[in-house]
């Protein structure tokens, strides 16, 4: 069951892809970045070393995580926009099958931002953290969670489809704390690197709340039953 909704996530968002060229989830065999992407010696050994990580990271979303698909080589070892420095982050990029919904439509972008961030980023981050080896090592600067979705009002045909996307990077130290309550919401947020784009569009670092939302914990897909030994942290 749960591969022939993936598998529906990636045809009915790659059909808009075709034309309009937004993100879209790929198949599993895209989803990690190849390791002759990376621009860096630093980031091939990152690459190299985590592999069996990135993998498990892919297995995870694709078994645990409802109604979304993983970005073309959307996870790996990424830097944010405009470093200078060669510092790396565990990166997922996820594309969330949002159906249109009157009351999300009605929210600020910064608001449904927020949203969506509470809902899958946090337990994202949740589950990077849990993988200790890299976490300790001091080559790894940090997590980022990249979430898209489809712009409220712009997946009726008549209109043309424009995905918003959350851009998050946050250091280790910070992230850690936050998932074991030591610091609010607010400082993970204050700390960490982030912009939200409409479409192509860099609106910025608008106001980001979180918040705790259980959904992707909680949530049984009817009829589906992960594959034995597939085990759904987070």
């Amino acid at each position: 069951m749960r591969q022939h909704i993936s598998r529906f996530i990636v045809r009915r968002l790659a059909a808009l892809a075709l034309i309009f060229l937004i993100p879209v989830p790929a198949a599993a065999d895209d989803a990690i970045m190849a390791i002759d992407q990376y621009k860096t010696a630093k980031a091939r050994t990152l690459a190299t070393t985590y592999q069996p990580v990135l993998k498990q990271m892919r297995e995870e979303i694709y078994h645990c995580m409802p109604w979304v698909g993983v970005q073309k080589a959307g996870i790996g070892f990424r830097q944010p926009k405009g470093a200078v420095e060669d510092d790396r982050y565990l990166s997922v990029w996820i594309v969330i099958d949002q159906d249109e919904d009157a009351r999300f439509a009605a929210l600020p972008a910064e608001r449904r931002a927020s949203a969506m961030f509470s809902r899958y980023g946090t337990d994202l981050l949740r589950r990077m953290a849990s993988h200790q080896a890299l976490v300790a090592d001091p080559n790894v600067q940090g997590f980022s969670v990249v979430l898209s979705w489809l712009k409220p009002g712009t997946g009726g045909g008549a209109v043309q489809p424009v995905n918003e996307t959350l851009a998050f990077f946050v250091d280790k130290q910070t992230t850690l704390n936050y998932l074991a309550k030591r610091v609010p919401a607010s400082e993970l947020t204050r700390r960490a690197k982030f912009s939200l784009f409409d479409g192509v569009q860099d609106m910025g670092r608008l106001p980001l709340e979180v918040w705790e939302d259980s959904f992707v914990r909680t949530y049984k897909v009817s009829n589906y039953e992960a594959p034995k030994g597939q085990k759904c942290s987070g």
